[in-house]
């Protein structure tokens, strides 16, 4: 991006968050599948990771590129973003819930049913509270 208060494109800021997406995928699945030793469960910990990811960082660099831009609060900054905050806080909230899988397999081992539930539980009060104070 130039030294002017210049927008990046949404086409730059999809492949940013796409080539996240596949590292992330790969990372969580591999810590999934190596650690805990359940490929299942490192599929799930790498589809949340992956989604989150693909989701959330598109919209945050677009947040931080409207912040620089301008001097006002974090809501301002978000009515200029060209994507909603939903899905930004959405995909925030799978990240959280990605660890959350993998944190709960540390602890109770890998038992798919709670791991899952458990992140889809983080990912939608991520979101909830999250548009709630983004949006004010």
């Amino acid at each position: 991006m130039s030294s002017t208060n210049a927008q990046p494109s949404d086409r730059a800021l999809t492949l940013l968050g796409a080539g996240s997406a596949v590292m992330q995928t790969v990372a969580f699945t591999a810590v999934g599948v190596l650690s805990l030793e359940s490929i299942p469960y490192g599929v799930v910990a790498g589809g949340f990771g992956g989604v989150g990811a693909f989701l959330f960082l598109p919209w945050f660099l677009g947040l931080t590129a409207a912040q620089e831009a301008g001097d006002a609060g974090l809501g301002a900054a978000a009515e200029r973003v060209s994507r909603s905050t939903g899905p930004g806080m959405l995909g925030l909230g799978f990240e959280l819930g990605a660890i959350t899988v993998l944190a709960l397999g540390f602890v109770t081992g890998p038992d798919l049913l709670l791991g899952a539930a458990s992140g889809l539980v983080v990912a939608v009060a991520v979101y909830l509270v999250g548009s709630f104070v983004i949006g004010r």
